[in-house]
């Protein structure tokens, strides 16, 4: 991989850490290059996940069925790790699964490889706990949404600090995301159609 493909990736490591060109290097060599179809998975149910994935290019879903029905969890798009750390981190098969919704271009990181750079880099291990930090809090304002404010209230939401979902995912996911059916979604759209024409 040339070293303009991992551009994106050092400039989101240098907003969260300061490592030196020696460190930054030990990471590069690492690391692998993976494309991935549109409707590909990164991550299947029952797999153990071996890779932290940084998106170069494209967007994935993370989703798991039941009953039938896909109910969505997250969306992950170009410059975030897309994986699913807990399959990741307990070495357990996953019970979701991570698909691309376009073609995408991802550089990895092996399981074995990010423990061996904890334990010759201090930098990395700092770099992993924020990172670990930055997911919990995600995962903790979203479980909030969901659970205090209306349908309403985080489609709102989700249009002021997700526009990229908005823009770039169907509708149907977006209803998922949201723990609504589409005919819900459609009704919020057109009420709130309907006050912005007021």
């Amino acid at each position: 991989m040339s070293a303009d493909e991992y551009t994106p990736l050092r400039q989101f490591i240098a907003g969260v850490v300061d490592a030196t060109n020696e460190e930054w290097k030990a990471h590069r060599d690492c690391l692998t290059r993976r494309f991935l179809r549109k409707g590909e998975f990164l991550v299947s149910e029952g797999q153990v996940v071996n890779n932290v994935s940084f998106i170069n290019k494209g967007s994935f879903r993370v989703f798991k069925t039941m009953n039938g029905q896909d109910l969505t969890k997250h969306f992950f798009f170009a410059n975030e790790y897309a994986t699913e750390y807990i399959s990741f981190l307990t070495r357990k098969p996953s019970d979701i699964c991570v698909k691309a919704l376009e073609e995408s271009e991802l550089i990895e990181l092996h399981y074995d490889k990010v423990q061996a750079l904890y334990e010759q880099y201090p930098v990395w291990q700092k770099y992993g706990r924020l990172m670990a930090e930055h997911l919990f809090i995600v995962l903790a304002e979203r479980t909030h949404r969901l659970l205090y404010h209306s349908p309403e209230e985080n489609y709102l939401h989700l249009i002021e600090s997700r526009p990229d979902i908005i823009e770039r995912i169907p509708q149907q996911y977006i209803a998922s995301y949201l723990g609504i059916q589409p005919e819900s979604l459609s009704r919020i759209r057109k009420r709130l159609m309907e006050v912005r024409r007021v």
